[in-house]
């Protein structure tokens, strides 16, 4: 062997030294804090160190100071409480984009008078000729808790106005929308749709789910810089309220190519697990075998920060009055009522299994007891003749289940997607019968995997500490605060497989983490829902800073 110097091997030693500090040297460090990391084998923490957009150190804050070089960016959390990221189970962040920045919205909660006082705001600058779309409106904001056409026909004679429901699920027109939309009392109502008619046979302007794509079918997609800058916005919003991850319940080719624009921008500040449509054209505004050859072509839509192993499906419509869409059971003989059932059992049970076996995960709108057993009849075809997939499917909303189906989504390793969040407003039931709605601690007590999510723009913003705040005042069904943060965090990874990369903060995963003005565990359950989010980190950059006040 060769013999080296001594000068040498000093010089060797020391370039060791070097290296590995330079390897230990942060980009950033946040201490002095009460990080709670949602990993139950370390559930706090006083700070963490991020090199390269990934936690590389999670611990105490002296320990920290060893990952702190010249150029790391030292963050004194002064106490606050951090958390991860937050998981939005299900949203739209397209549409919800588009809605609230380029379409008429109408105020919630008003009388008529105002509601058409907003439609002629909104129609200023358009030909009279030109279609008004506008939403969303409940029933209970008009005469008698039902629409008219007659409502609006005075004020807009000339002009097709077109209102979504509350639900997004139906549609209230104007005469003269329905004679544009060719609509009359001899239209055959279409498949899984209602034209409302009174006890005259006339039509009252109410179109119920399928039946509103009669209207919409021309209705002109927004422009492709509209889309940009709806989908930009969005993002940023959802950084606002602490989400850095998100699964879009509503993908076709337009929403793939804007969030792959966004992505390629730099600006989509969330991953998010793109859901393409099946099953439903009045959504997907095209036909199921365009989806199907998008679905086959998944793959060329993904990117960085978009994930396109997904399909989204409504299998029934909404538990909301009073058209009460939602797919209904018998519990004592566990017979499903089909009337509302969109997708029939059979084409369902066949379409799951030919996803499954594509490796792509469904989730699937379920508003009633009936439309969830039909749904996890789906999944358990799936899984007999396919015993060897992993992938988590899911439940879209988890309103109502009969007492059997609990322990079933046990066994079928199913998710229980709740959303949309807005069960603090609701009371302990839901649907026509009333039934038991959102049980969570008996779905918990099942060992059922459960999530959150918003549902926006069906809710007002993607902000989830007011629903988690309603989380743990459900009477029987509330959940513990720890419980329920695993539903914002961890759990949404675990639903999508990526839990060895997202949901916790632990070293070697990806570094989302948020800032809260409040300790979630030091204050009463009351003061949860008006927690702000003063920091978003996503990938170890800061995205979000909220303004001093």
């Amino acid at each position: 062997m060769r013999n080296i110097s001594v000068p040498v091997l000093t010089l060797f030693a020391a370039f060791i030294v070097l290296t590995t500090a330079q390897a230990e040297t942060a980009d950033s460090v946040y201490f002095n804090g009460r990080i709670y990391t949602a990993n139950d084998n370390q559930a706090w923490a006083e700070a963490a160190a991020i090199k390269d957009g990934v936690f590389v150190f999670v611990g105490d804050s002296k320990s920290a100071r060893d990952f702190v070089g010249v150029n790391t960016v030292k963050v004194d959390l002064q106490g606050k409480m951090a958390m991860p990221g937050i998981h939005d189970g299900h949203s739209h962040m397209l549409w919800g984009g588009l809605n609230k920045l380029f379409e008429c919205r109408l105020p919630l909660g008003a009388a008529i008078n105002k509601l058409i006082d907003k439609l002629k705001e909104c129609q200023q600058g358009q030909a009279e000729s030109e279609w008004l779309i506008a939403g969303s409106i409940w029933s209970e904001q008009l005469p008698g808790d039902r629409f008219h056409k007659s409502l609006l026909d005075e004020a807009f004679p000339d002009t097709p106005v077109y209102i979504v429901e509350g639900s997004q699920h139906n549609a209230f027109l104007n005469s003269r929308a329905l004679e544009i939309a060719g609509i009359t009392e001899d239209t055959p109502k279409p498949a899984g749709g209602v034209i409302i008619k009174d006890e005259q046979g006339k039509l009252t302007g109410e179109l119920v789910e399928t039946a509103t794509v009669l209207a919409s079918k021309d209705f002109k997609s927004a422009p492709e810089w509209q889309r940009l800058e709806a989908l930009r916005w969005a993002s940023q919003l959802f950084s606002k309220f602490g989400i850095t991850s998100t699964q879009e319940a509503s993908g076709n080719e337009e929403v793939l190519k804007t969030l792959n624009k966004i992505d390629a921008e730099n600006k989509l500040n969330q991953l998010v697990a793109a859901h393409i449509i099946w099953g439903s054209p009045k959504f997907a505004r095209t036909s199921n075998e365009t989806m199907e050859r998008l679905i086959d072509n998944r793959k060329q839509f993904a990117s960085r920060h978009v994930k396109t192993d997904f399909v989204k499906m409504w299998i029934d419509g909404s538990p909301t009055p009073p058209y009460f869409t939602e797919g209904s059971i018998d519990p004592e003989t566990e017979k499903v009522d089909l009337k509302n059932i969109l997708i029939p059992p059979d084409a369902l049970n066949k379409y799951v299994l030919q996803l499954d076996k594509m490796g792509v995960k469904v989730k699937m709108h379920v508003a009633g007891a009936g439309a969830a057993h039909v749904a996890l009849d789906a999944v358990a075809n799936a899984r007999k003749a396919n015993p060897q997939s992993k992938i988590i499917h899911e439940l879209g909303h988890t309103n109502l289940l009969i007492p059997s189906d609990f322990p079933r989504m046990k066994a079928l390793n199913v998710n229980g997607d709740m959303s949309p969040t807005i069960w603090h407003l609701y009371g302990p039931t839901l649907g026509n019968p009333p039934l038991p709605a959102w049980q969570f601690r008996t779905l918990h007590e099942n060992g059922v995997l459960m999530s959150i999510g918003t549902d926006w723009p069906v809710t007002d913003d993607p902000n989830i500490f007011p629903a988690l705040q309603g989380l743990l005042d459900r009477g029987y069904e509330s959940l513990d605060l720890n419980t329920g943060l695993k539903m914002m965090t961890i759990n949404g990874a675990i639903a999508l497989g990526w839990e060895k990369e997202q949901g916790s903060i632990e070293v070697g995963k990806t570094a989302n983490l948020i800032v809260l003005d409040r300790n979630l565990f030091e204050i009463p359950p009351a003061q949860i829902g008006g927690t702000n989010v003063l920091k978003t980190v996503f990938e170890g950059r800061v995205v979000y800073e909220s303004s001093p006040e």
